[in-house]
């Protein structure tokens, strides 16, 4: 019996021994093809290895190299934003080199740009040209488009989703695609550009896109009032419910002329403020996702504090987004079962289900088509 435990303690710590060789081996392969560097062993998203492409054909082979070794790869740029259980992973794939913007046209209003371009210097560039680009965020483009975070200006313009009107992407099994056309008349039967966003790069990566933009208007004002909702004849851009131990409160954005804009402000007896509601989404250690019916955010979110010790929240009325910090997730699956929606455990360390899916047969049938063999972030989403 001792015999036979030896033994085994042998070919244990042969093999212990030896990983580190073995990962070396392909680590070694993988700097042949692509400029490589220290890995990350800290926080939700860790891998052991950083790929930092230069081009789409090196991205391509990375991929590839990946499917031929059975290796898993996490796409990022500024890794912010992780969503979901924390994953352990063997090649980071660095995008934030991929940064410039393509194409502005003043004429069709559109923006083309590759995707580790920051949102909020897109915001910033395209304002400089007379142009409204209505999402704002504090990561990468390539991020808002694969979380598909609805940003201040969602509860009229929509989700990030929205927006897209073409999109280059790269699939697990490292073929690049096109989708969609760079005017709202396109046709196309197999929307590629939309079906990766809000799929975390669980699916593909994006490259680039192409976003709807509109003329600036004069001025972007913001009131603090409960006097306004989707419906009134004022026709806000944003309503954005916020609530904390303190209390509530609500903030209401207008887009357009200054001087009407001001007699809004008088008929509802308020005073605006110039610029728009900043959406925090790396804050607190323990934060969860509520997605309801459109209109219900601030009813369901009154719910939740009554189930769960709520320390701050906020709902982007018009989207079914409600985001709330928690002290900590006991009674999460009560909220569930209280509340019957979804609900996301989007960044803490939850001893149970995150996603909440209930349709899991249509997201693996979407992963068997788009990364057959299982390499972008394997144990994320299923």
């Amino acid at each position: 019996m001792y015999i036979g435990i030896n033994i085994i303690l042998l070919i244990k710590n042969y093999f212990y021994n030896l990983s580190p060789f073995l990962l070396m081996d392909w680590v070694d392969e993988l700097g042949k093809i692509v400029k490589v560097s220290n890995g990350k062993d800290e926080g939700p998203a860790r891998w052991k290895i950083t790929a930092i492409p230069q081009t789409y054909a090196e991205l391509r082979d990375v991929i590839k190299f990946a499917n031929e070794k059975k290796l898993s790869i996490y796409p990022f740029s500024f890794n912010m934003h992780h969503i979901g259980p924390p994953v352990s992973i063997d090649i980071g794939v660095k995008l934030s080199q991929f940064n410039n913007v393509v194409e502005i046209s003043d004429d069709d209003l559109y923006v083309t740009s590759q995707v580790g371009v920051r949102v909020s210097d897109l915001f910033e560039i395209i304002k400089a040209k007379g142009l409204f680009l209505p999402a704002y965020y504090d990561g990468s483009l390539g991020g808002l488009l694969a979380t598909n975070l609805p940003t201040p200006f969602s509860s009229f313009y929509g989700y990030p989703k929205n927006l897209i009107l073409m999109a280059k992407v790269i699939t697990g099994d490292g073929i690049i695609a096109k989708g969609g056309g760079k005017t709202l008349k396109f046709s196309s039967g197999y929307k590629i550009h939309k079906i990766l966003s809000g799929m975390l790069g669980w699916l593909g990566i994006y490259l680039e896109a192409t976003l709807k933009i509109y003329p600036f208007p004069e001025v972007i004002v913001t009131f603090q009032t409960d006097k306004v909702n989707l419906t009134s004849k004022y026709r806000p851009i944003s309503i954005i419910y916020e609530t904390d131990e303190k209390g509530d409160k609500t903030y209401v954005t207008f887009i357009g002329f200054r001087r009407a804009i001001e007699k809004i402000g008088e008929e509802i007896g308020a005073k605006g403020e110039d610029g728009f509601y900043s959406i925090d989404y790396t804050s607190d250690e323990k934060v969860i996702s509520i997605h309801t019916v459109r209109g219900k955010e601030v009813d369901v979110i009154r719910k939740a504090k009554s189930i769960m010790r709520v320390k701050r929240g906020i709902g982007i009325v018009g989207t079914g987004y409600c985001r709330l910090e928690v002290a900590s997730f006991d009674n999460l699956e009560v909220l569930r079962r209280e509340i019957d929606e979804q609900v996301v455990v989007e960044r803490g360390y939850y001893n149970g289900d995150y996603w909440g899916i209930r349709d899991k047969e249509t997201l693996q049938m979407l992963k068997e088509a788009f990364d057959p063999n299982n390499i972008l972030q394997p144990g994320l989403i299923l």
